[in-house]
């Protein structure tokens, strides 16, 4: 669906998101939780879903520079980014030009394709994962949250801080 096809609403949701800007690598862009895009009423998220859906979707691997890619058409505002080797999906908007110009990864979104693939994927690694490492984590999680909430920083931006620590976590053990 091209931008002059969307509904106003679900364009002004697309366009109020907080995107990363000419990002070389997927581990740069923002972080949007995708649950929480439209909070308005269900009717907009449904439609803000059909929305993202009806994007194109492109597959590339963490091996790719996104700048280099400059073939995307000016005219389709939007498209979703598939990271097949982190299996995330992440929200484009080139602001019509030929390269993705804006991106965040979409945390939560799942495509409808392989929902089940990635439920009982999520399903095994928590029957792996230790109880106790999973209330470490939780625990550290929501000690963050409040101090800095306390501090006035907003969900959002928290929320990104904690998955660049993570981030950073997985860079370090590639090497």
């Amino acid at each position: 669906m091209k931008a002059n096809e969307l509904d106003s609403n679900v364009y002004e949701v697309l366009t109020r998101i907080t995107y990363a800007r000419k990002v070389n690598n997927f581990y740069e862009s923002t972080v949007t939780q995708f649950i929480d895009l439209a909070d308005e009423t269900k009717s907009e998220f449904i439609d803000l879903l059909a929305a993202i859906k009806s994007f194109p979707v492109l597959d590339f691997d963490d091996d790719v520079d996104l700048m280099d890619i400059d073939t995307l058409d000016g005219d389709q505002q939007f498209y979703v980014f598939h990271n097949t080797t982190t299996d995330g999906y992440f929200l484009v908007d080139t602001q019509g030009y030929n390269y993705p110009r804006y991106i965040t990864r979409l945390w939560g979104f799942k495509n409808e394709e392989t929902d089940e693939e990635i439920d009982l994927k999520f399903d095994r690694i928590d029957g792996f994962a230790r109880i106790t490492d999973i209330a470490i984590l939780e625990s550290v999680v929501k000690s963050l949250l409040i101090d800095l909430k306390q501090e006035g920083f907003d969900k959002e931006d928290i929320q990104n801080y904690i998955d660049s620590k993570i981030a950073v976590v997985f860079l370090e053990k590639k090497s």
